[in-house]
């Protein structure tokens, strides 16, 4: 008897497993696409360049180049490391989606946008997916902007 139920554990199991991992992986294809519609992931060129103006070596460029050139390099260098850095920042905004909202809330506000009767949380959850991005997403942040700095004091100061 305990032999048998061994038997019917053993085969039952990895259904239920890869039942729930699909699940679990649906969920995130729908917070990724609820991300890349929305566009709320935008912003990270924008962030970095925020950043950037905060370093030591943002204030050297604006020195030896002028504060409007300065920006356009440093602009110019984010923009082309975005394609390496906004695929893992959207994998982690959609993560912390999925934190706070269900499938059935994600699809709804992906299809409907502000018209979604779910469009309020997403105000409410505002503050929790900010503190999620920030603890999976400093790194991201720090990289981009650290590159871009790097690129454009070397190609702008010698």
């Amino acid at each position: 008897m305990m032999r048998s139920f061994c038997v019917a554990v053993a085969f039952v199991a990895p259904i239920v497993l890869s039942t729930t991992v699909a699940a679990e992986v649906l969920a995130h294809k729908t917070a990724l696409a609820f991300v890349a519609q929305t566009h709320v992931g935008d912003s990270l060129p924008t962030l970095a360049l925020l950043a950037a103006k905060k370093t030591q070596t943002f204030a050297m460029l604006i020195e030896k180049l002028g504060s409007e050139k300065a920006h356009s390099a440093v602009s110019s260098e984010i923009d082309a490391l975005l394609p390496q850095y906004q695929p893992k920042w959207n994998q982690n905004l959609a993560a912390a989606y999925e934190k706070s909202f269900t499938e059935e809330e994600l699809l709804s506000l992906t299809s409907e946008g502000q018209a979604s009767k779910y469009a309020g949380k997403v105000l409410e959850r505002r503050t929790d997916i900010g503190r999620d991005m920030q603890s999976s997403s400093t790194p991201i942040l720090i990289a981009l902007v650290s590159e871009a700095l790097k690129a454009a004091y070397s190609k702008h100061i010698r």
